[in-house]
């Protein structure tokens, strides 16, 4: 009988200090891994029928990057996150409908993005969870590390475009632009390892209001250029209330 009465005190002060405790630790900041994979006029696959675009996903149009961010929790469900992302987009017509035109391209870019995250799974509001249920074993550890968000928001890709192959001296190649705005959206999945410290896999499609990010635009092309971005983050918690008077 005492033996329950300590394990359920101890579960109410741990449920009663960790009740806010996302309130003390609102923000987030996170560095990353991002694998970018290029949609556009160049490359693709070998004949004219593609299903969702899954037969235009090529192992060379696939570049990386790293990536800088930080996220603020405004509810339990609703957090902003502003993010950059710096890395290479590429690909060539090898293997694609188009192969006998040989065109290829580099591009180098500055992704800024602001985006909106709504999570569909929660984080806990606690680090740890402790279960009652199981007397002989004594406490248990069943805390739920796992989340799911969407997200959706702005921003804008600020790059320089490189021809390669037969498209360096094509009179079709237009390097005009260096800059789109883009729209980002998709999903992620965050796991908690430590109280501050989370690993995370972002997947998510940026639909750029460009069709010059490869440097070429056909007259025949009916969409604009857009990239997917598979990004594996690391995050760090910061507590609030330090934040707020090293700015005091």
């Amino acid at each position: 009988m005492k033996r329950i009465i300590t394990i359920s005190l101890l579960l109410l002060v741990t449920l009663t200090s960790n009740s806010q405790s996302w309130k003390r630790n609102r923000i987030e900041v996170f560095a990353g891994i991002p694998v970018n994979h290029y949609f556009g006029d160049i490359g693709g696959a070998a004949g004219e029928k593609s299903i969702m675009g899954i037969n235009d996903v090529n192992f060379r149009a696939v570049r990386s990057g790293f990536s800088l961010g930080a996220v603020y929790r405004l509810n339990q469900q609703l957090y902003l996150q502003g993010a950059t992302n710096i890395g290479f987009l590429g690909s060539t017509d090898a293997g694609s409908r188009n192969e006998a035109r040989n065109y290829g391209f580099s591009t180098f870019g500055t992704e800024v993005t602001a985006t909106a995250l709504f999570y569909i799974m929660p984080e806990s509001d606690r680090n740890y969870f402790f279960s009652v249920m199981d007397l002989r074993g004594g406490l248990r550890h069943i805390n739920r590390p796992l989340s799911v968000y969407i997200f959706a928001g702005a921003g804008g890709l600020f790059y320089k475009v490189t021809p390669r192959l037969n498209l360096i001296d094509s009179e079709r190649f237009n390097a005009s632009q260096s800059f789109s705005a883009i729209i980002p959206f998709g999903i992620g999945v965050k796991y908690q390892l430590f109280p501050r410290t989370l690993l995370g896999t972002e997947l998510g499609a940026r639909y750029l209001l460009s069709d010059k990010i490869d440097g070429f635009s056909p007259t025949e092309s009916k969409h604009n250029d857009i990239y997917y971005t598979l990004n594996f983050k690391l995050y760090y918690r910061i507590s609030y209330e330090k934040f707020l008077k090293k700015f005091r």
